[in-house]
């Protein structure tokens, strides 16, 4: 449906059914009746001081008592312009040249030709469009029937010069309506790609969660089994070598506090999330860590793109979730990096270690002709950038990506990693 018709383009089976959006009737809503009202008792005023005061000179004819009553209906119709615009243009129109068919009676511009001026301006302003022009002809009927019936008006010959403010009016009616038709239009769509774009992101997000999910059951499975492992060879050297024991029982004890720790944040990440039978999709190999990052680069180097790999500080052993996030960070930042800057970039991949953190930090040069950089075409964060930060903050670490100064793109990622 476009923007005309959500604001009353369909007329229905009678010529007063009309009905726009946001539950307004015809153009108009509750907020528009008090200023109404009020131009309508100002010109219903100026009308009758004009008729009293003859401020334009025109030619009295008639009771001036009946030519009162007519400003007053024509004037006061107006009331209603926004809300009705139809039957109040239809009201002044009738009110002005019924008379006139019956008797001759005094027409003046102040309290008879300006009310048919606004009457004309509402209905183009906020009519569709059969219903505006069908006003327009009213309109064009009443001035004829003045113009022949009244002598002062000048007859026919000054049909031109009613004719243009009407024509006037009526233009920039609609006009304003047409602009607003798509003001509405655009911000409807401005809407709609809002929600599309929330739908989108928690779209992303869920499936992040859920392969986090998988993955840090792998990580909890491999921790309990470990520790049953070093049980075992714990209660074998209990009776013989108690003393050789106490190692794989504190083994036992570092890895049960590793396994509580994710399971607390694995159960965190499927609260509220609805269970995918895709998950039985089990993989035996083991996670990867910061330790397969030299076999990954070579990978994407074998690719054809020119990555270096760069250390800083003393390696050492990280938590399994951090282990498998800094790889994770790496690998879908060098494919990133492949995907959208081309084989003809190169990147860089530091790796810092620091006594209660590590930094990963993943630059590329980036490609100045690629139609876009690590999102989409209209600049919303890809997919990867969503779930590499989702993932980075399940683990408490700060997650910062954007467009280098000279070029290219950056992905900086710190994560705690206490050394042990």
């Amino acid at each position: 449906m476009t923007a005309e018709a959500r604001l009353g383009e369909s007329e229905q089976n009678s010529a007063t059914s009309e009905i726009v959006v946001s539950g307004e009737i015809w153009g108009g809503s509750e907020a528009s009746r008090l200023p109404d009202a009020a131009l309508a008792v100002a010109l219903a005023a100026v009308g009758l001081l004009d008729l009293w005061v003859n401020v334009d000179n025109s030619t009295h004819y008639g009771p001036d008592v009946l030519t009162a009553g007519v400003v007053v209906i024509a004037t006061l119709a107006l009331a209603w312009r926004r809300r009705y615009p139809f039957p109040s243009l239809c009201v002044v129109a009738a009110a002005i040249a019924a008379p006139e068919l019956v008797g001759t009676l005094t027409f003046t511009l102040w309290g008879h030709f300006l009310p048919l001026l606004v009457a004309t301006y509402s209905a183009a302003r906020w009519c569709g469009h059969r219903l505006a022009w069908a006003g327009a002809a009213i309109v064009g009927v009443a001035i004829a029937v003045v113009l022949t019936r009244v002598p002062a008006t000048g007859g026919v010959g000054n049909i031109p010069f009613a004719a243009v403010p009407v024509a006037a009016v009526m233009v920039t009616g609609r006009v304003l309506r047409r602009r607003h038709s798509r003001a509405v239009e655009l911000a409807a769509h401005a809407r709609s790609l809002e929600v599309d774009r929330a739908a989108d992101v928690a779209a992303a997000l869920a499936e992040e969660r859920s392969r986090i999910a998988r993955e840090l059951h792998d990580v909890v499975a491999h921790c309990v089994s470990v520790m049953v492992v070093q049980a075992g060879a714990a209660e074998a050297l209990l009776a013989s070598s108690p003393d050789q024991a106490r190692k794989p029982l504190d083994e036992v004890q570092r890895t049960g506090q590793q396994a509580i720790s994710e399971l607390t944040r694995m159960l965190g990440l499927l609260r509220g999330t609805p269970h995918d039978p895709r998950d039985i999709d089990a993989r035996f190999e083991p996670q990867p860590g910061v330790t397969q990052i030299p076999d990954l680069v070579e990978r994407i180097a074998a690719a054809g793109l020119d990555v270096q790999l760069a250390t800083d500080g003393t390696s050492r052993p990280l938590p399994p979730g951090t282990d498998l996030t800094a790889y994770r960070v790496v690998q879908e930042s060098l494919t990133n990096t492949l995907k959208h800057a081309g084989p003809h970039a190169s990147a860089r991949v530091g790796m810092r270690y620091l006594p209660h953190t590590v930094e990963v930090e993943v630059t590329d040069t980036g490609n100045p002709h690629a139609e876009a950089d690590h999102g989409d075409q209209i600049g919303r964060p890809g997919h990867g950038l969503i779930g590499m930060a989702e993932r980075v903050s399940v683990f408490g670490g700060s997650f910062e990506a954007g467009r280098r100064p000279d070029g290219g793109f950056q992905v900086h990622v710190t994560l705690p990693a206490e050394e042990t």
